[in-house]
């Protein structure tokens, strides 16, 4: 993953086994897809990716973010300045997906 990936969306993982159980999917600038989980990083693909294109192919070619309403315009205004910020609100208010 590039430096200049924007987050996607979040996943939390159900297994039980050790390790982080949170994983990410991002886009770089060239629209590919990639994952933190240790299936991506050995299969470059996964579940999670598979889902987030799943999404997007519904959606017409655009991820469709799921927002909480606690997010208030400036929150949304605030996060197109930076992949930082906008990272950090989609941790803060994006809908995390359980697998």
């Amino acid at each position: 993953m590039t430096s200049k990936a924007k987050l996607l969306q979040v996943f939390l993982s159900k297994n039980t086994t050790p390790g982080p159980g949170v994983f990410e999917v991002s886009v770089d600038e060239s629209d590919n897809l990639f994952c933190n989980c240790p299936g991506f990083s050995s299969r470059r693909t996964c579940k999670h990716v598979k889902f987030v294109l799943t999404r997007i192919e519904e959606n017409g070619g655009t991820y469709p973010l799921e927002i909480s309403n606690r997010a208030t315009p400036d929150d949304a205004e605030a996060a197109k300045y930076s992949h930082i910020a906008f990272r950090d609100f989609i941790i803060k208010y994006g809908k995390i997906e359980v697998f």
